[in-house]
């Protein structure tokens, strides 16, 4: 099966991970730039099959004013054109559960690729809760 891990933002970082019951590869890491038109159009050339998209939602928080509301649109445009996939929201403060020095462990730190990091970090965090063993023996054993 195939994951399309995105962190969306002004620049959204996407990660393309294969997993099945034996292993786990991290295939391709991009960091797509121009907000919201630059994913569209990104999305619109993409001729991967994907079988489940996570993506980082998106959380208002109290207190933080002028935030940057482009991941929004991106998550919308993403409901627009996913066309029936699955999508599974996780929200940023799952990260820590996959730091670098985990990324690092499991081999999938991407040096100067801060945003496919937390796109790769995503997908991790979505197959770590869903109890893939090949990642649990590679990052947490």
């Amino acid at each position: 099966m195939k994951i399309l891990s995105l962190d969306p933002g002004g620049t959204t970082g996407v990660a393309f991970i294969f997993f099945d019951d034996e292993s786990i590869e991290l295939t391709k890491v991009e960091q797509v730039k121009g907000g919201l038109e630059g994913f569209i159009a990104w999305y619109l050339d993409l001729d991967t099959p994907i079988d489940i998209i996570v993506c980082e939602s998106f959380t208002l928080r109290p207190g933080i004013h002028g935030a940057d509301l482009s991941p929004t649109y991106i998550i919308g445009s993403l409901e627009a054109l996913a066309r029936g996939k699955a999508i599974v929201y996780q929200e940023p403060k799952l990260k820590p559960l996959c730091d670098d020095a985990r990324l690092k462990k499991m081999g999938l730190f991407q040096t100067g690729l801060g945003h496919a990091n937390d796109a790769v970090r995503h997908a991790i965090i979505y197959l770590r809760n869903k109890r893939h063993l090949p990642t649990l023996h590679r990052g947490w054993k």
